[in-house]
């Protein structure tokens, strides 16, 4: 059975890698538009977090991503979608405003407790959260240190303590 591969389809990071001026995206849109346009606000809010989810979960499962994607940017979007004040949120999690706004910019981390808290409120797993913010660690350690890294392989490992 020949595998279908959609070489030039969407990398579910929002970044088109087809030609969006093209007839048949254009249609695509409008199908989709048409198909959406009976839907209620909070089945419209669930299938922008279902964007959101996708997002999120390819960019976990890229090897090698173009660039680092903080788990703050994801978290805007779905502050975004709510089309509430972040400051809103920030209260709502108990979390400063201060703290949010690093977060959102990529300049601080996000932690367990926040982790649980999206998750409850997201209905998303809550290590979605933090296997985004280790593959983001991941990727930084390894771009300042890659020379260091190299050296260490099984052969290399195995000749040594043979």
């Amino acid at each position: 059975m020949k595998k279908n591969i959609n070489e030039g389809g969407i990398n579910g990071l929002g970044e088109g890698l087809i030609n969006t001026n093209s007839e048949e995206f254009k249609a695509l849109q409008s199908m989709i538009r048409k198909a959406s346009s009976h839907l209620d606000k909070e089945q419209l809010l669930e299938n922008k977090f279902l964007s959101i989810r996708f997002q999120m979960e390819s960019y976990i499962n890229s090897t090698l991503p173009e660039h680092i994607i903080p788990a703050g940017a994801f978290l805007e979007q779905f502050i975004n979608a709510l089309n509430i004040k972040k400051k809103d949120f920030a209260k709502y999690v108990e979390f400063e405003e201060s703290n949010l706004s690093a977060l959102l910019k990529g300049r601080r981390k996000l932690n367990t407790d926040l982790a649980i808290k999206l998750g409850r409120i997201f209905k998303l797993d809550p290590v979605i959260w933090l296997h985004i913010e280790n593959k983001n660690n991941l990727l930084i350690e390894h771009q300042k240190n890659e020379q260091k890294y190299d050296r260490y392989t099984l052969y290399d490992l195995l000749k040594k303590v043979s």
